[in-house]
């Protein structure tokens, strides 16, 4: 009989304790949605948002995004007016006179068989 009790009590604050879990979890997850909610308007409400690019052709870009590529780390090989950027290349002398201050280029992506990105070609389109 004395198991039995027991065995009843432990399955009563085993409930509770589950019930009191769900309820802190519930609530957490109000106020998480509550937080996401006044930050929401936040950002609406605030004029300081600002977007990556605010041109309508995103394919073409200025010459420091040019620079830019050349500087920073690459995954594939650049073509810039028909002159290649090597991967493992460090001549940026070289690779700079390429380009030509001041103009915009049209950014291609020139895809291998498998549908993967195998080379990045920039050309020249004008200022």
């Amino acid at each position: 009989m004395r198991c039995s009790i027991i065995h009843v009590i432990e399955l009563i604050l085993g409930a509770l304790l589950l019930g009191l879990g769900l309820i802190y979890l519930t609530s957490q997850q109000k106020a998480l949605t509550r937080l996401t909610d006044n930050i929401t308007i936040l950002v609406i409400e605030d004029n300081n948002v600002y977007q990556q690019y605010n041109m309508t052709n995103t394919n073409e870009v200025s010459d420091i995004e040019v620079y830019a590529a050349i500087m920073g780390y690459r995954d594939f090989p650049i073509m810039v007016d028909d002159n290649i950027v090597p991967l493992n290349g460090h001549d940026y002398e070289l690779y700079f006179s390429y380009v030509r201050d001041g103009n915009y280029y049209n950014k291609e992506y020139l895809y291998d068989v498998n549908r993967h990105v195998s080379m990045i070609i920039y050309t020249y389109m004008g200022m």
